[in-house]
């Protein structure tokens, strides 16, 4: 193998090797509630309080529970959230597939807000959680 053929195959390895090298891991989206259990209370209108549970995962996914973390599908709601200067909205849509939309604000270790039926965020009751 002469020398400019010897050359071109090692460059092909090296530009290879650090295009493989470069190639970036996706990364997961991470704020104040990735990864975090949070328990408290929601009031439907005037009627409550009753036990609420919620987890906030990887990749802005949002989980809640009517009752407790055990609580079977039939009580669970799964969708998203966004937190933006201490202000959380997230909606989930729940087993039978009705939407529920939620806004609250984040202070300390507690968020206090309201929920709504479909895209509305107000109009059903509150709700209060705690960081757990």
């Amino acid at each position: 193998m002469n020398f400019k053929k010897r050359l071109f195959v090692t460059l092909g390895f090296v530009l290879m090797a650090a295009a493989i090298s470069c190639k970036k891991d996706p990364v997961a989206s991470h704020d104040a509630l990735t990864n975090s259990t949070w328990q408290g209370t929601f009031v439907v209108k005037n009627n409550g309080p009753d036990p609420l549970a919620i987890q906030f995962s990887e990749n802005k996914k949002a989980t809640l529970f009517f009752g407790d973390l055990t609580a079977s599908a039939e009580h669970q709601g799964k969708g998203s959230y966004t937190l933006s200067n201490n202000k959380l909205f997230f909606s989930v849509t729940d087993y039978y597939n009705e939407k529920m939309s939620f806004t609250g604000t984040l202070t300390n270790n507690t968020i206090t807000g309201t929920w709504g039926h479909g895209d509305a965020d107000s109009g059903g009751g509150s709700f209060s959680i705690t960081k757990q």
